[in-house]
């Protein structure tokens, strides 16, 4: 009885069939030494893996893979694929292969999906440099959108224990996002993470249910920016929440454009009086009011200098506050500096 009693137990650790099958990309003909292009071994590993009916993980084992623009598309047999990135992902030398594609990675229509671990090298480091120089002696052709990571008509995406250095947003969220779940982010250069642009088509799905916790933002333009053009469209936003987050010499911790407009290229119909929403200093309050703000290039705006001060601000509420074509809703600039005479040190 003993005997077969462990029998039983080693027959079920070792069924194959209660184990993920594994696709390792060296198998399928890529080359961890960052110059052999591994793109189509990568796709053939992704085809696998989507053709098999059983969970299974997609291996990347450590070294450096030079993968030039992918897309890794859905209508997978599998609803349980994790790619296991143990290397790093390397980009291609020439700024333009990416330049011309609309995404370096992506996942499109797929569901259950999981990336775990690794490193993204978009070799961005050259294009640092040439904005630090003011954008002298630059190479020509055009430039990749340098977004880390776009998550956009996707439900459930979390993104978690990650480190994100760029040229632009660290995550940026697009229309028809529900439930996302950022934690254990870094961020940091770079943009902050950003919601949109919105409203830009009529008929467009909001985002909503979008959660950022544990996450750290260093030197970052912004820490959450939320953009939209001020045009009518059924788009929304709601349901955002910052839980433990750190903000270390972030620009604007939180901005939120209602007239969101790049370039000041075909921007929608509007007009801007030169004036100014309520000013007041200490121990100013306006209550018993209902406040309408019209075309208000700003709403609310804290300022304060970078210098060290033992100023704060503490207790601030809006009620039923009603904005109509606000262009900065409200706006925590932290590195106040008026014509950027004097900038504290």
């Amino acid at each position: 009885m003993a005997m077969l009693v462990l029998f039983i137990i080693l027959s079920i650790l070792v069924n194959p069939s209660s184990a993920k099958t594994n696709y390792n990309v060296l198998s399928f003909g890529a080359r961890g030494n960052g110059v052999t292009d591994s793109t189509q071994a990568f796709i053939n590993a992704w085809a696998a893996a989507c053709a098999s009916t059983e969970p299974n993980t997609i291996l990347v084992p450590k070294g450096r893979y030079l993968l030039g623009p992918v897309a890794f598309t859905g209508g997978c047999k599998s609803s349980d694929i994790t790619l296991q990135i143990d290397g790093t992902l390397v980009a291609p030398a020439d700024f333009r292969v990416l330049g011309q594609a609309e995404n370096w990675v992506s996942f499109d229509q797929v569901t259950g999906v999981s990336i775990i671990g690794g490193s993204l090298d978009a070799k961005g480091t050259a294009l640092w440099v040439c904005k630090a120089q003011s954008g002298t002696n630059c190479p020509n052709g055009a430039t990749p959108d340098t977004d880390d990571i776009h998550v956009q008509q996707s439900t459930n995406v979390k993104i978690i224990n990650s480190s994100i250095k760029t040229g632009d947003d660290c995550v940026s969220i697009g229309p028809a996002t529900n439930n996302l779940w950022i934690e254990g982010v870094t961020c940091g250069p770079g943009h902050g993470i950003s919601i949109g642009s919105l409203g830009k088509d009529i008929e467009e799905e909001g985002v909503q249910n979008v959660s950022i916790k544990n996450t750290v933002f260093k030197g970052t333009q912004n820490g959450l920016r939320i953009k939209s053009w001020a045009r009518p469209s059924n788009g929304f936003v709601k349901g955002v929440q910052f839980i433990d987050v750190v903000m270390q010499n972030v620009q604007n911790p939180i901005i939120i454009d209602q007239n969101y407009c790049p370039h000041n290229l075909n921007c929608p119909n509007q007009y801007w009086k030169p004036r100014q929403g309520y000013g007041g200093g200490r121990s100013t309050k306006c209550d018993g009011q209902k406040h309408s703000f019209q075309r208000y290039p700003k709403w609310a705006e804290n300022k304060s200098w970078v210098s060290p001060s033992n100023g704060f601000v503490k207790g601030v509420q809006f009620i039923d506050a009603v904005m109509q074509n606000v262009q900065n809703s409200i706006i925590i600039d932290q590195k106040y500096c008026p014509h950027n005479l004097n900038f504290p040190s």
